[in-house]
């Protein structure tokens, strides 16, 4: 478990399976994450996207509407990517209504229309984003770097980390270098996701 996580610190587990249980690291990703606490700035391109979607009066908030933005996510994933989400929209609403303060969807719409949104989970001292995606007018007109400014700023203001999660596929082999970009541009630096292996 990456140590952001921890409560304390409690790496114990890292030392026993490499030199007890002679486990072998094989995956290594990359995620990106802010100290709450002690925010970096946000860089001039996040900065210039915000004041864009405010001139435009893009409304951010939290939502209940998992099926207005599943459409978003699904059209993102499917025409830059030719993926789906891992959950149904279905099951996201199913795992919402059982953790109902643990799983939470904001949005960020234009004309009463969802241009982008993200879909986090909030532990403890985390908060973390499973999903998060716009559509075309919405990257256009910077709905993301507004919808992101209220969470980390505004709405999470008091948690003690912000986790964008990885930006790495393959096992970490491959950087998807204009999503850790974006990432970076919020304030977020690397924290590793290890995989490890037990022969038993």
């Amino acid at each position: 478990m990456p140590w952001i996580y921890q409560q304390y610190p409690s790496e114990e587990d890292l030392y026993a399976l490499t030199w007890k249980c002679k486990a072998q690291l094989i995956s290594r990703n990359i995620a990106s994450t802010i100290v709450i606490d002690n925010k970096l700035k946000f860089a001039e391109s996040r900065k210039s996207g915000i004041r864009k979607a405010l001139s435009l009066n893009i409304e951010v908030g939290e939502s209940n509407d998992v099926d207005g933005f599943w459409h978003v996510l699904e059209d993102n994933l499917g025409n830059r990517y030719n993926a789906k989400p891992v959950h149904t929209a279905s099951e996201m609403k199913l795992l919402m209504s059982r953790f109902p303060n643990n799983i939470r969807l904001y949005v960020a719409k234009m004309n009463g229309e969802i241009v982008g949104g993200t879909l986090i989970y909030v532990t403890p001292q985390v908060v973390h984003t499973q999903y998060i995606s716009a559509s075309v007018e919405g990257k256009k007109h910077g709905a993301l770097d507004l919808l992101f400014d209220y969470i980390i700023n505004k709405v999470y203001a008091n948690c003690r980390y912000f986790d964008f999660g990885k930006s790495t596929e393959q096992g970490g082999a491959y950087l998807n270098e204009p999503l850790i970009f974006q990432k970076e541009g919020f304030g977020g630096r690397g924290v590793c996701y290890d995989w490890y292996q037990w022969e038993l």
